[in-house]
């Protein structure tokens, strides 16, 4: 496996950790029903998710163009990267809609653990 396949690897995993943090999020602020401080955590946690889904986003576009994985597309990669960049704002607020959030992190890690099985798969080939 190349770098650039090692450094998709880890970002992927990145993307599936700040994922779940983003369900976790979620389920404590639906349950308290209040929204969080915006500074203190709705902010850090986007720029976070941001920056590392800004740095996977080309590289997941270019292993999927380039390998051509069976159950994996294009507009999956882009659609996680503007979903999870949504759902890193939206996990704090209490008022999110739980089904379409729920939905929304499923598919993010869907698309992400497939790619992240790919990856895996061609590094031991």
């Amino acid at each position: 496996m190349g770098s650039q396949h090692d450094r998709l690897h880890t970002l992927t995993n990145q993307v599936l950790e700040l994922n779940a943090e983003a369900f976790q999020s979620f389920e404590q602020y639906a349950k308290q029903k209040e929204n969080a401080s915006f500074n203190d955590y709705v902010k850090p946690f986007a720029d976070r998710v941001r920056e590392v889904s800004d740095e996977w986003l080309p590289l997941a576009s270019q292993y999927v163009t380039e390998n051509k994985p069976k159950y994996i597309h294009l507009k999956q990669i882009e659609a996680a990267h503007e979903n999870i960049n949504i759902t890193a704002v939206t996990c704090f607020q209490a008022d999110t809609k739980k089904k379409r959030f729920i939905e929304t992190n499923k598919s993010i890690r869907y698309t992400a653990e497939a790619l992240k099985t790919d990856i895996e798969k061609r590094g031991d080939s």
